[in-house]
């Protein structure tokens, strides 16, 4: 009997055999809880999947680093930003992203805060301005780092005032127990 018979071509039965061994290394069968089989990617396909996105990730990585990074520095550094009022119209003068940036940061750390570091439109019940961001939080650092100081030296000096009453405990124990003098009264 040849393929013909079957009907069957040459290519017809290649590409049948090549679709059987893709399914057969692509999908495996399983079992759920309950005994049922089940199809699903196997270990395979998902170690492929997973070195081609590594490498996909990898090509895009290396492209961004050498055609978009350097734009993209390039673009924030000339970038220049305009107010503008609710209407769209312009307002002030434009200044640079760098510009911009360094504003903000300046009109943040001098914004004044409450004595727990809120600005007026966070907490404006009872809110009384107390001190810059910049000194509520250098001051915040300062407690901080006085805080971790005194409870590691609160540490070692439990440490050792504890390991020093413990050896001066065992000492009046043995003492006493060299005192004490154990008889017995017959009767």
């Amino acid at each position: 009997m040849n393929l013909q018979e079957i009907g069957f071509t040459q290519e017809e039965l290649q590409e049948r055999v090549i679709d059987r061994i893709c399914d057969r290394l692509m999908l495996a069968e399983y079992q759920d809880e309950d005994g049922e089989p089940f199809i699903r990617s196997s270990t395979f396909q998902d170690k492929l999947n997973t070195k081609i996105r590594e490498r996909i990730d990898a090509s895009i990585a290396a492209l961004a680093e050498r055609h978009v990074l350097p734009n993209a520095t390039e673009y924030i550094e000339k970038l220049t930003l305009q107010q503008t009022n609710k209407w769209g119209e312009k307002t002030g003068q434009p200044v640079t992203f760098i510009e911009y940036l360094t504003q903000r940061g300046e009109a943040y750390l001098t914004e004044e805060v409450s004595f727990e570091g809120k600005a007026k439109g966070q907490d404006s019940y009872n809110w009384r301005g107390a001190q810059t961001r910049l000194t509520y939080l250098v001051n915040n650092h300062i407690q901080y780092s006085i805080e971790t100081a005194m409870k590691e030296a609160a540490k070692s000096a439990y440490g050792a005032l504890g390991s020093a009453l413990a050896e001066t405990a065992k000492i009046q124990l043995r003492k006493i127990a060299e005192n004490l003098k154990v008889g017995v009264i017959n009767s």
